[in-house]
């Protein structure tokens, strides 16, 4: 089944899963297809080296040579990709945050901004219950 995701001009035209499967690395593979499919859920290293077969060093450093990112930062990136379109779509960053694994949309929102170095984080500062001191613009009355 193909599902059509209309993408806006600053996105990139590839999802996360796509921009790091250009390689021949076999067991990286098995572990991004591991990750892909339970991207939501809390996986450990430990349990995705035993998969794989082999010591969480070994994968560790065999995925990072062959994708530049560690599986952790690699999951990260599929759940900040699909927070975006599920905020795109018109949820809450919190909504979007509980259904990616996260405990809350401030576990999302570092995540979110390293997956967008400069730019500042819309939705910071909201839903988080804290309030913000507003200093006066002028001499009170």
């Amino acid at each position: 089944m193909v599902v059509y995701a209309r993408r806006n001009g600053n996105e990139h035209q590839q999802s996360a899963m796509l921009r790091h499967r250009n390689h021949l690395s076999d067991l990286v593979h098995l572990v991004q297809d591991i990750i892909d499919a339970r991207y939501a859920e809390r996986l450990s290293l430990g349990e995705l080296a035993a998969a794989a077969r082999v010591s969480e060093r070994t994968l560790t450093r065999v995925f990072h040579r062959a994708t530049g990112l560690t599986p952790l930062r690699y999951q990260q990136m599929l759940r900040v990709e699909r927070a975006e379109h599920l905020i795109g779509q018109g949820a809450t960053v919190e909504a979007a945050a509980r259904a990616l694994g996260f405990a809350d949309a401030r576990m999302l929102r570092r995540p979110r901004h390293r997956a967008r170095p400069g730019k500042p984080d819309p939705t910071a500062g909201r839903g988080t219950g804290k309030r913000r001191r507003v200093e006066p613009s002028g001499p009170l009355r």
